[in-house]
């Protein structure tokens, strides 16, 4: 991710998106502790590098779903509010972002009432 930022700033004077990351839940020893600790490094370099204005600032997780749609879950997918510890933490990764963006606030005070 780092390179890739990197890249961004000095090279291609563009954004970087990291999308559809995750980890599999079919791996030999797969644990949720580890898919969150997975989650939380990403999402802290995102908002690093959100707060010093630097293109690696988003990051979409391969996938997130609602209750009830198991038939559509593959070993990435996962619906954030069964783990309350995962939810927080994609919770907080948004309010950190919004108070990087101030303007955000504004525009949707309803950010407000979550962070």
């Amino acid at each position: 991710m780092l390179s890739h930022i990197e890249d961004g700033d000095n090279v291609l004077n563009k954004p970087v998106l990291f999308s559809e990351y995750g980890l599999s839940d079919s791996i030999e020893n797969f644990s949720l502790s580890d898919r969150e600790k997975m989650y939380k490094t990403i999402l802290d370099i995102s908002h690093k590098s959100a707060k010093k204005n630097r293109s690696g600032a988003g990051a979409l997780v391969w996938q997130f779903l609602v209750g009830g749609m198991s038939e559509f879950i593959d070993d990435f997918g996962m619906v954030p509010w069964e783990r309350p510890s995962m939810y927080s933490l994609f919770i907080e990764h948004s309010c950190r972002l919004t108070k990087v963006n101030k303007g955000l606030t504004l525009q949707n005070p309803s950010f407000k009432h979550v962070c």
